[in-house]
């Protein structure tokens, strides 16, 4: 018996040298996943991607002392108020204000960072209290070992600090509204029932879909038996803390659009993912049964496509500043046959993203599975604590009715993977828990190993090549040397999407022909360098009456593929870019 006792070092040595190697892991971890983080996030300080352009101007917007620009329907106001606090203190210049985002987003993976720890630890104690004895438990050391590994794969792989976006902001709410859940449900009190409902709204400010996500915390909070009054009393005070913190947001949005909404995404995707409406920008109507456009861009010729879409107050470029004013009149309907296709397709995309991300935390859940005291431990202990994975689930099956993208799924993966991990319940002897400490250990050290690789592939170029290069911000100061200035109306010839280079100059693009993309057949771009010199004037010359100063093309990152070799004079070169500039009039 006491050679048994000896052998079961990692379980019997005392309570404090077992905190200490707890609390030694935490540390190490803390420091290896910030340092890497903080790698990704410089090395890829210069990229964005289309939606960040539109938080950026609604950052810029709230900076300089419009807080309305929030309030809108299709970007949730969380994030870009956070990103405006930094544009308002330190006001920085066009080299300089990406790479200020791009700390922001370390800060936020640093507070994402300590929300994961605070919802670890309440797993932790849910996973001690699911199993029936201690010798049952999966080793501490082994619990927060997986936990790392599951946080950085869905943090700095599936989500990333060089996404411009608020989806690592969703994530520490995911993890934040698990802890006050678990808590809540563990001691439930007037203070834990507020914590709660507040902190779901709160996300819902991150993000719309936290919203509909926000009742299922609350069902997995309060819904346990036997059902009592005190039971009813205190998930009734998170219901209504929750309901009033977002009530404002809701309220707001709902006088703006004129019918009840908490936001509008969703309401366009469905018509962009399922009913086939030509996304994202200038629908000018169908399919049948979609709707007749309100205020569309305005189409200004055929070959080229030109569009044109003046308007005040819409940032950088309107088409994608508020897709909802540019697609009203859409209506979207349901199509149960498109949906179940849909749906299928999306989920086989969330499990390649899960394989493709996540394939040792894969293999290490079936290791834990065959591990158990009882296969059908495992199977009854997530039946038990449902409590945890469940908003993860159902996060995903609401995702995977419409669209799917790897960044929306990084803090519901943390979740489905805590219920997976609390559910197991070891056979209690000396070999079991040896092999769990090993597996904890590799997959810590696999996960780490792999995330390097990834940040030195980004370091060296072969990843995120565009992410290092101040292009845009380039381009931004040649075209106001060149004569343009701040608050100038240009037009583009490429995808307005990515003119980021405009938003750092504080130009406003007024029309474009658009480049070709995924969604919609053509190349307008090409049909103009294609065309005759006679047809190009005569384009320029529409082009010049939309009240363009100048017409820009050729950036690296918003125009490839849109210009040819040699493009003509009066044509300018902005010099060390990719890019062209055409003036109306003759520039200093």
């Amino acid at each position: 018996m006491t050679t048994e006792v000896d052998t079961l070092s990692i379980d019997t040595q005392p309570n404090s040298i077992a905190n200490v190697e707890v609390r030694r892991l935490q540390i190490g971890c803390w420091i290896a996943l910030i340092a890497i983080a903080a790698a990704m996030a410089w090395f890829t300080r210069y990229e964005l991607e289309p939606d960040s352009m539109s938080y950026l101007d609604l950052a810029r917007a709230v900076a300089a002392g419009n807080p309305g620009a929030a309030i809108h329907t299709y970007w949730s106001p969380g994030y870009p108020i956070l990103i405006s606090l930094f544009f308002w203190a330190l006001r920085p210049e066009a080299y300089w204000e990406f790479p200020l985002v791009h700390f922001v987003n370390l800060l936020i993976f640093t507070a994402t960072l300590a929300c994961f720890q605070m919802f670890w630890g309440e797993a932790l104690q849910w996973h001690r209290k699911s199993t029936e004895t201690r010798n049952s438990e999966i080793p501490d050391s082994a619990f927060w070992a997986l936990g790392y590994a599951v946080f950085g794969i869905a943090s700095l792989n599936v989500i990333t600090v060089g996404l411009v976006g608020p989806d690592l902001l969703v994530s520490a709410f995911c993890s934040l509204a698990g802890w006050s859940a678990l808590s809540f449900r563990r001691s439930p009190s007037v203070g834990h029932s507020v914590l709660l409902g507040m902190v779901l709204a709160l996300g819902y400010y991150a993000k719309a879909p936290f919203f509909p996500i926000g009742f299922v915390f609350l069902l997995c909070a309060c819904l346990w038996r036997p059902i009592s009054r005190r039971t009813i009393f205190f998930a009734g005070t998170a219901l209504l803390t929750f309901l009033l913190v977002c009530a404002p947001f809701v309220i707001s949005l709902s006088l703006t659009t004129g019918r009840l909404t908490f936001g509008d995404s969703a309401r366009l995707n469905q018509a962009f993912y399922i009913n086939g409406v030509q996304f994202f920008r200038h629908w000018q109507g169908g399919p049948p049964g979609s709707g007749t456009p309100i205020h569309p861009t305005r189409k200004l010729n055929d070959f080229p496509e030109i569009y044109e879409f003046t308007a005040q107050n819409m940032g950088t470029y309107p088409p994608w500043f508020d897709p909802t004013y540019w697609n009203a009149g859409i209506t979207p309907h349901l199509n149960v046959k498109r949906q179940a296709v849909i749906f299928v397709r999306n989920l086989a995309l969330v499990g390649q993203i899960i394989l493709e991300s996540g394939a040792q935390l894969v293999c290490v859940l079936i290791i834990l599975a065959l591990l158990c005291n009882y296969r059908s431990r495992w199977i009854e202990g997530l039946r038990r604590l449902w409590f945890i994975w469940a908003p993860g689930v159902i996060a995903l099956a609401m995702f995977a009715l419409v669209h799917v993208e790897p960044r929306f799924l990084g803090g519901w993966l943390i979740l489905l993977f805590a219920g997976a991990i609390c559910a197991c319940s070891l056979s209690p002897d000396p070999g079991t828990f040896r092999a769990v400490w090993c597996i904890g250990a590799a997959t810590l050290i696999t996960t780490g190993a792999a995330l390097i690789l990834q940040a030195s592939r980004e370091a060296v170029g072969i990843d995120h090549a565009a992410g290092r290069s101040s292009q845009d911000a380039s381009i931004a100061i040649g075209l106001l040397n060149s004569g343009l200035h701040p608050g100038d109306a240009v037009a583009l010839i490429g995808d307005g999407t990515g003119a980021y280079w405009a938003h750092l100059a504080r130009l406003h693009i007024v029309a474009e022909i658009p480049a070709g993309s995924a969604s919609r057949p053509g190349h307008p771009a090409l049909d103009f360098w294609e065309s005759s010199v006679e047809k190009q004037q005569r384009v320029l010359r529409i082009l010049e009456q939309t009240g363009a100063s100048a017409v820009v093309t050729g950036s690296q990152l918003s125009f490839e593929g849109s210009v040819p070799s040699i493009v003509p004079s009066p044509w300018k070169r902005i010099d060390g870019t990719y890019a062209y500039v055409y003036f109306f009039h003759a520039s200093p």
